[in-house]
């Protein structure tokens, strides 16, 4: 089974890596061709390229937030810093680190400190 169609917590968070950075991304050029807009005009076609992908792909980044907070059972305030992580640019990458050495990390390590003994 590959990592993203596991159904555990590392499949939970493969997928969120994987949106947090693809929404991180594409945020970017968005705010770049928006403040370029701003201030020369024009820039429609990109600001909407790159609009309508983030606003698509942001979509499936929560779904993939829920369903990590679910599988870590991460409190709110987690889960409103991961939320909020995909509508400021490099935000994501921020706060992507922080979740996962802080809570996701440490909770796999228990799960595998847990199985280990039981498999011998």
């Amino acid at each position: 089974m590959t990592r993203l169609t596991q159904r555990d917590l590392a499949g939970a968070l493969f997928r969120y890596q994987l949106m947090a950075n693809i929404v991180g991304v594409l945020i970017i050029p968005l705010f770049i061709f928006f403040g370029l807009k701003l201030a020369f005009g024009g820039y429609k076609v990109e600001l909407a390229i790159f609009g309508i992908g983030h606003g698509y792909l942001y979509i499936v980044y929560l779904i993939t937030v829920g369903l990590l907070a679910i599988r870590a059972r991460l409190n709110i305030l987690w889960m409103v810093a991961m939320f909020g992580a995909g509508l400021l640019p490099g935000m994501t990458f921020v706060v992507e680190w922080w979740v996962v050495t802080r809570k996701i990390h440490p909770l796999l390590d228990a799960q595998g400190e847990a199985v280990s003994p039981a498999a011998q």
